[in-house]
């Protein structure tokens, strides 16, 4: 029997992989929604968080050339990305090694499993736009030494509102909602 959604309903736990991507894939398709939210600031990454709830959580994240984060992992998150415009380069450093890279072109979703250290930068001479969907949400990062990986700092991310409203229309927007699925 189908689950219906109630907000009053409490988390299940981290979503799988798969339904992870599937909604930041989904979301990507959804460009109308998220858009007017993009900021590409020359002085400074702006990610905006446009959808919350107990279980995931979506930003946008607007790149200019040679923006990046540093070596960080997401905490107790699992993450999936989707680049919407232009190429990012994901940095996976190796201690005592070249780091590994990737290039991330429009449109595929990256799975970043939980415990995954990285970077994150754009160095096309364009603009990038990129959509993360977290499950549960985001709340710390802990960044790393690029050389030793011995780990820096660790932020606390506090829970801003989503632009996108309440949880009620997470679900509602949930792209696994094309198909009838709970």
């Amino acid at each position: 029997m189908p689950t219906t959604y109630s907000p009053s309903v409490p988390a299940r736990g981290p979503l799988s992989a798969v339904v992870l991507a599937d909604i930041a894939g989904g979301l990507a398709a959804a460009r109308d929604l998220w858009q007017a939210s993009v900021r590409h600031d020359p002085d400074g990454r702006k990610p905006v968080r446009l959808l919350a709830t107990e279980t995931y959580e979506v930003w946008v994240i607007g790149w200019t050339t040679g923006q990046h984060v540093r070596p960080h992992d997401h905490g107790r998150s699992a993450g999936a990305l989707v680049v919407v415009e232009g190429m990012l380069t994901e940095v996976l450093p190796e201690p005592g090694a070249c780091p590994v890279e990737r290039v991330l072109g429009p449109g595929r979703v990256w799975r970043v499993p939980v415990g995954t250290v990285h970077d994150v930068v754009n160095r096309a001479p364009v603009p990038a736009t990129s959509l993360h969907a977290y499950s549960p949400p985001l709340s710390s990062m802990t960044y790393y030494d690029p050389g030793t990986l011995a780990p820096v700092d660790t932020e606390a991310i506090p829970p801003t509102p989503p632009v996108l409203g309440a949880p009620a229309a997470s679900y509602l927007l949930h792209p696994a909602q094309r198909w009838g699925r709970p």
